[in-house]
């Protein structure tokens, strides 16, 4: 039970998840993977990434299992951080993930992969891999509502997510040029 013992303290700082990559490199087995599967103590979140049975699962878990699902370079973008961070309504149906390379597995109901450059900076929320709330934002307009996105400056602004200064950025390029009503003067 060594390895298990391995895997358990690996998915303890990533939300209880671990990939089917890590566990080789801990030499764990497709074929033990499988009857810790059976025994229930993981559970396959999708195709390559498990979950530790025990771990309690968070609001956060499949933005994380997205990523993983996606790969090491993956990250949570457009309207889906805005989401994940309760920054304004969104639909929790699907997930948006951005990767440079091209992904050609399958990779699971609800998960939506775009491109993203390869020097695309990355931001950490809560755990998880994703683009920054600023770019997020602006990746959203045209695409969710100008009063969600209002809403989503005002929070990011009210959370520490945004600056005052992307706030006003971001308001212009919404098309609202009153700051004051959505808490940033």
């Amino acid at each position: 039970m060594k390895n298990f013992t391995e895997l358990k303290n690996l998915a303890m700082g990533n939300f209880g998840l671990i990939t089917a990559a890590q566990a080789r490199e801990l030499g764990i087995s497709r074929v033990e993977l499988s009857r810790w599967v059976q025994k229930d103590w993981l559970e396959q979140v999708s195709r390559g990434v498990y979950r530790m049975s025990e771990f309690p699962p968070s609001a956060l878990d499949p933005f994380a299992a997205a990523t993983e699902a996606v790969g090491p370079d993956a990250r949570i973008v457009g309207e889906s951080v805005l989401g994940m961070l309760e920054l304004t309504s969104t639909n929790p149906a699907w997930i948006q993930v951005g990767t440079p390379r091209r992904i050609r597995r399958r990779l699971g109901k609800g998960i939506s992969v775009i491109s993203v450059p390869v020097d695309a900076a990355v931001e950490w929320y809560e755990g998880v891999r994703s683009q920054s709330v600023y770019e997020a934002i602006r990746m959203s307009i045209g695409k969710v509502p100008p009063d969600r996105l209002r809403e989503a400056v005002a929070n990011g602004y009210a959370k520490g997510y945004l600056q005052r200064d992307d706030s006003r950025r971001l308001k212009k390029e919404i098309g609202h040029g009153d700051t004051s009503e959505y808490g940033v003067s």
